[in-house]
């Protein structure tokens, strides 16, 4: 399954030149920084997805209708806010070659070299059921000329078919993703039948070992639905239904919380876990004292990215519309953690009042 298709992608990339990074200078994109949080980073008129956290940079899909044929691109913002730092987009359609490249989910290497992200395909006069899904690996100096290409299609160990990834990540050396279908949804209405929009439904965790571009299960990654690297080493593993837990080397999971939407990401926070359920707020949880919040969002939170200390980005949609409005990327922070000190102070001071 490693590799395959790469000859064609090849063909089709071979026709262009590939793309450089570029400093876009559009007004939507050089905002001020917002010091109020939580604040918006970006001001797209398209929309900005897939946020991932990488050092001081925030990287992500962004759909830019002023592109035309070359839309979707990855870029690179300042995890604080502010301009444009860089972006890559797939190179345009030649002649003989009609496809729209789409590059999606993106992850960059702890050492900032490579990138890694799912590069999509389909036919331009039909936004809706792309033809091919590749994870690729490429140098982020030349992203439109892979080192690694892998077609995203097989089935999980209990038959169930997966076409393409979701959530990308760098861990321990390979690259971590939840395989996914990637299906069109029809709706019925007034007696007739029509295509509206596309749903990807996350349904294991894979990993990618770079070096040979085979894609495999991992084990006790069935029936993912989002996962984070724990500190420790393990991985926090939410399951459908809600379930959350820690899924150590050997494949076994031990469930340690709950959550009563249906997760669709998690990140670890400042030691806590933040959890989006598409509703238009996320929830943090302490795995040690079981304490939980909310922070409010302006529309449904989708995904999630870890920046550092107690901040984070979130992939907020403008709206609730029934199949998903723009979104843009937003900062937040958790509040601090009361320090064992602190915490009996405060009870002193409690005692005496």
């Amino acid at each position: 399954m490693a590799r395959v298709g790469a000859a064609a992608l090849a063909l089709a990339m071979a026709a262009c030149a590939h793309s450089e990074p570029f400093e876009p200078g559009d007004p939507e994109t050089a905002r001020p920084v917002d010091h109020a949080l939580p604040a918006r980073l970006t001001f797209n008129v398209g929309d900005d997805r897939s946020p991932s956290g990488a050092g001081d940079e925030v990287i992500y899909s962004r759909y830019d209708p002023a592109r035309g044929t070359s839309a979707h691109c990855i870029a690179a913002l300042p995890a604080a806010g502010g301009p444009l730092r860089a972006t890559w987009c797939p190179p345009p359609p030649s002649p003989a070659d009609t496809f729209v490249g789409t590059w999606l989910e993106p992850a960059l290497s702890p050492d900032g070299r490579e990138l890694a992200f799912v590069w999509q395909r389909g036919a331009a006069v039909s936004a809706l059921g792309a033809w091919s899904h590749h994870l690729v690996v490429a140098s982020v100096d030349s992203p439109g000329v892979p080192r690694v290409v892998t077609m995203l299609a097989g089935f999980m160990p209990d038959g169930r078919r997966y076409n393409t990834a979701a959530k990308l990540s760098w861990v321990g050396g390979r690259v971590l993703f939840l395989a996914a279908l990637d299906s069109i949804e029809k709706v019925k209405g007034g007696g007739a039948a029509r295509f509206t929009d596309t749903a990807v439904v996350p349904r294991a965790l894979f990993a990618m070992d770079p070096a040979t571009g085979t894609p495999t299960p991992v084990p006790g990654g069935d029936s993912a639905v989002a996962y984070a690297p724990a500190p420790s080493g393990e991985l926090w593993i939410a399951r459908a239904g809600g379930t959350i837990g820690l899924l150590d080397a050997d494949g076994t999971f031990t469930p340690v919380t709950s959550v009563a939407g249906a997760v669709t990401d998690l990140v670890v926070v400042d030691g806590r876990l933040v959890v989006a359920d598409g509703m238009p707020l996320v929830e943090w949880i302490d795995p040690a004292t079981g304490a939980r919040g909310t922070r409010a969002a302006r529309g449904p939170v989708r995904r999630l990215a870890a920046t550092t200390g107690r901040r984070f980005v979130a992939e907020v949609e403008a709206d609730e519309r029934a199949f998903g409005a723009p979104a843009n990327l937003w900062l937040f922070e958790l509040p601090a953690t009361a320090t064992p000190a602190a915490a009996r102070a405060a009870g002193a001071g409690a005692e005496r009042d």
